[in-house]
């Protein structure tokens, strides 16, 4: 069949998959489930995937399709149904631990708008598959042919035994009132279980798939305005919100929402009282205020690229056990099952678990704070963005010592201490995205006006840079 390859990203497939010009058909999925049979086979002798998917009106004929290409394909399946990412992962971990070699598919488009779908693909070592192995798929996909033999099909409910998993591991050691909005999405499926199962006394929003109030994507502060004033009316100790596919997390105290770099300091402080000297993965995009507080508590920063694949992989590479991202991901290494995720119900568990002990509010009052912009995005042609990316790091390169892991991030001590800007390209739209820091107020303007000029430069809209406010 034809295949539109510009859906086979960087980090999953995703697309259009509403109205007459859907990219994300049953008939695509078909295809994916062929290939990725074949490529179990082939490259991994694994014959057994894992499928669940999210609640988007599209996913369950996108999920019997995927499933039946991959039956098709010759491999078994185990379908769990409606589930969260993080839940699909621990799934094939504990499947692949206690079994054999179990790779998983998502049928998901995580925190995009609901007219879009896609799939999320994790092979038979826990990892998630990386550019390389999802371009590979797009180009099996395009002419993979059933197999000999049908594979079978069985369906396993996993909820119970992962949320005993929470319940042994975070149970909390006083009570508390916990708000969670999980956005009308997946996770409406297990975080109420969850924290019942922990000892919280629970209060929840925007539980039913049926109803809209707001994106589910916490990385936008806007998307927790209703989180903010739930926690205030419900007298709530602390509230957790959601993404559409359960692997993005947003806090909220009773004193209003914690930025992402903050809620990452805290996850290391946290960490290090329990491992001392531990490695800490943090992306490009992190604030050099978390990247102090983890050094000046022993902990060494292990910058790498943005995104949860790359995250991942280094991680498990290198024995690293928490890290995080300022698109609201957070990374725990478990050894039970042994996977490295961002179960953003998990996360949320464990501070939930602190919350009992301290009072939160003081502790983030305590983690110090620059003036970091968020994550702005600029109009950019997929075709062009890359390069419009290289043209800006060989002109930051004149001045500036640059870090090119990921984009440019320039280090601008040289015009205000501390500073740094960082200009990359999106994996999942056509964007460039632009993120910058100072330490104060007046810094911070000498900042936009850099970033502000190099992408006026590339003739692209630099309005939203002018706009933009330091994190509250």
């Amino acid at each position: 069949m034809q295949i539109p390859r510009h859906v086979f990203r960087a980090y999953d497939i995703r697309g259009i998959a509403e109205g007459p010009g859907a990219e994300i058909t049953p008939g695509l999925a078909h295809a994916v489930g062929l290939a990725l049979a074949e490529m179990l086979r082939d490259q991994w002798r694994a014959s057994q995937t894992v499928v669940g998917g999210d609640l988007r009106a599209t996913t369950p004929a996108l999920r019997e399709a995927l499933i039946a290409g991959i039956r098709a394909g010759g491999c078994d399946v185990v379908a769990i149904g409606d589930a969260p990412s993080p839940l699909a992962y621990w799934a094939a971990a504990k499947l692949a631990a206690e079994e054999r070699p179990t790779a998983a598919a998502i049928v998901t488009a995580s925190h995009n708008p609901p007219n879009q779908n896609g799939i999320k693909l994790i092979g038979p070592d826990t990892l998630p598959f990386l550019p390389e192995q999802i371009g590979e798929l797009g180009e099996r996909a395009a002419d993979a042919s059933p197999a000999p033999a049908r594979g079978a099909l069985r369906e396993w409910n996993p909820l119970g035994e992962y949320v005993r998993s929470l319940a042994d591991e975070y149970s909390l050691p006083a009570p508390i009132r916990v708000a969670l909005d999980p956005g009308n999405a997946v996770p409406a499926r297990t975080a109420p279980a969850a924290f019942t199962a922990i000892g919280a006394d629970v209060a929840a929003i925007n539980l039913d798939p049926a109803q809209r109030s707001h994106p589910a994507d916490p990385a936008e502060a806007e998307n927790m305005r209703e989180l903010e004033r739930f926690v205030r009316e419900s007298h709530s100790q602390i509230g957790f919100a959601f993404d559409g596919d359960g692997d993005r997390l947003g806090l909220v105290l009773p004193n209003g929402r914690v930025d992402p770099h903050s809620v990452l300091a805290l996850l290391a402080r946290i960490h290090l009282e329990e491992h001392p000297g531990a490695r800490i993965h943090v992306d490009v995009k992190t604030s050099q205020a978390v990247i102090d507080d983890i050094e000046a508590r022993g902990g060494s920063a292990i910058m790498g690229r943005v995104g949860h694949s790359f995250a991942k992989h280094r991680m498990h590479a290198e024995g690293i056990n928490l890290g995080g991202e300022a698109s609201t991901h957070y990374y725990l290494g478990l050894s039970d099952p042994p996977h490295v995720t961002d179960d953003a119900v998990r996360t949320a568990c464990l501070l939930a678990h602190r919350a009992a002990l301290r009072h939160l509010p003081s502790e983030i009052a305590a983690i110090p704070r620059y003036c970091t912009s968020p994550e702005i995005k600029v109009a950019c042609p997929d075709e062009r963005k890359f390069a419009v990316v290289e043209a800006i790091r060989e002109a930051l390169e004149a001045e500036h010592e640059v870090l090119a892991i990921d984009g440019a991030r320039a280090d601008l001590s040289k015009i205000a201490p501390g500073a740094w800007l960082l200009i990359r390209a999106s994996n999942t739209t056509e964007a460039l995205t632009v993120t910058f820091e100072a330490r104060t107020d007046e810094q911070f303007e000498q900042v936009r006006e850099i970033a502000h000029n190099f992408i006026n430069a590339q003739n692209l809209e630099a309005a939203g840079i002018r706009a933009a406010e330091p994190l509250a």
